[in-house]
């Protein structure tokens, strides 16, 4: 017969087990670090997921788990660590649902590390192994893709092919993307080498064109003025240096009218994702989570 110290003892010892119990249960681990991931926070999440794998390698939950790992690496920046996770779901997993998913954000990982051409042909690839709901968020990211490089027929073509929602409205929009108003570069060039400044002022740059006629004028009616005074050695002097303020100036007319091109598209491209976005992640029933895509 056990005595009331005795009793308490293992009470105590049985309630130390079932923690620990506890913390080795994978479904408990695997909420845990969907939990963390819905906190944002997905360096904890990764060490649960992995634990989880640890735990039950075999289990139906087991490329969810991969997944859960890949996307925290792709929601914290990690991009080389994202890919990798992503190649071995495609890897361990093939023909799940999961390895579905990885081929779609192997795209978004070039896609938000700036890298618009690995992610226009990564989303081509997704768009023709993948089929409905997935598919045509594959292609409406290759138009997005294509769009950031200013391929804008490109784009238009694709967006025509997808069936997701807004994809045919944006696609008639890159129309008026085609229509911007742009300058040329190299008939800004030869302007300023003709008459310094009025590069500039091709380009729409005022300032800059009276800074360049200023600057010139100054030094050749110096360089003009030295020698009258038989200053020739200065003359020279100025001379020299209005030469490197000529080549400048025509290079900075041509490098204005690309920036007003830039301008130009950039300006338009963020009024079309103010309207119409782009959510990155997960395409299904029960998204992880969404990234919503400024470039």
């Amino acid at each position: 017969m056990l005595t009331k110290p005795s009793f308490h003892i293992i009470l105590l010892f049985f309630s130390l087990l079932a923690p620990a119990a506890e913390a080795r249960d994978p479904q408990k681990i695997l909420d845990f670090a969907h939990h963390l991931y819905a906190e944002k926070d997905y360096y904890r999440a990764i060490t649960e997921y992995k634990r989880y794998l640890y735990l039950a390698p075999d289990a139906r939950a087991a490329p969810q788990a991969a997944l859960g790992i890949a996307e925290s690496y792709l929601a914290g920046e990690r991009w080389d660590q994202a890919d990798q996770a992503l190649q071995k779901i495609a890897a361990d997993y093939p023909g799940s649902a999961a390895a579905e998913t990885a081929l779609l954000l192997q795209g978004d990982v070039a896609l938000q590390r700036g890298d618009a051409q690995l992610a226009a042909r990564r989303y081509a690839r997704a768009a023709e192994e993948l089929s409905g709901e997935a598919a045509a968020a594959a292609l409406y990211r290759q138009g997005w893709a294509l769009i950031q490089q200013a391929r804008y027929p490109d784009a238009r073509q694709i967006l025509q092919t997808s069936a997701h929602p807004g994809a045919a409205e944006l696609a008639s929009e890159l129309d008026e993307l085609e229509k911007l108003p742009r300058k040329s570069p190299a008939l800004a060039g030869t302007l300023s080498s003709v008459l310094p400044g009025t590069g500039q002022l091709y380009a729409g740059r005022p300032r800059d064109a009276a800074m360049s006629l200023l600057l010139n004028a100054a030094f050749i009616l110096g360089a003009v003025e030295s020698f009258e005074n038989d200053q020739h050695v200065l003359g020279g002097i100025l001379l020299f240096f209005e030469a490197g303020w000529y080549t400048g100036n025509i290079y900075n007319a041509a490098n204005s009218a690309h920036k007003f091109n830039r301008d130009q598209r950039a300006r338009a491209e963020q009024s079309l994702r103010d309207r119409f976005g782009l959510t990155l992640g997960r395409v299904g029933k029960t998204p992880m989570a969404g990234l919503t895509f400024r470039f």
